[in-house]
């Protein structure tokens, strides 16, 4: 079963490598990202699909962490 999730990982982690170089290849559009507080000029489409991509992988795996160290052991009840 281990090797199966890893396998699946693997296959799944491989499909958004070869989805990011597509789009990176055929996405050459430029945008402007117009933020409150940020403003970026010109940028490729894929880049900043990428980028986005990256700070909520980021993002999700610090809220994981901080989760799985708030959450409580259950308790053992010897009878």
């Amino acid at each position: 079963m281990r090797l199966l999730k890893r396998l699946v990982t693997l296959v799944w982690v491989g499909t958004l490598l070869v989805t990011g170089c597509v789009l990176y290849l055929v996405n050459a559009n430029t945008v402007t990202v117009d933020l409150v507080w940020l403003e970026i000029h010109e940028t490729s489409l894929s880049v900043v699909l990428f980028v986005t991509f990256f700070i909520g992988v980021i993002t999700g795996s610090a809220m994981f962490f901080v989760a799985s160290l708030v959450r409580k052991k259950p308790q053992i009840l010897n009878d």
